[in-house]
């Protein structure tokens, strides 16, 4: 969560995710790279995102939280 001047924390709006979307990662070791989501998870509010690494595409787990959406499919 992001904090307010005043401290108040503040809510990321909910965002909707799909098979086949483009999202950057926001957080962790891959911060900023970019890939596609494989499979979404709602019960856990967990990604299953392919990302490029070192030219392979390598399957990433993130939290709802640490992914933000580019484009959609």
């Amino acid at each position: 969560m992001d904090k307010q001047p005043q401290g108040r924390p503040t809510r990321r709006k909910r965002q909707t995710f799909r098979l086949g979307d483009t999202v950057r990662i926001l957080s962790g070791p891959f911060v900023s790279f970019t890939g596609k989501i494989e499979g979404i998870n709602q019960d856990k509010a967990l990604l299953k995102v392919k990302v490029a690494i070192y030219g392979r595409n390598k399957p990433i787990k993130l939290n709802f939280s640490d992914a933000e959406n580019v484009s959609a499919s």
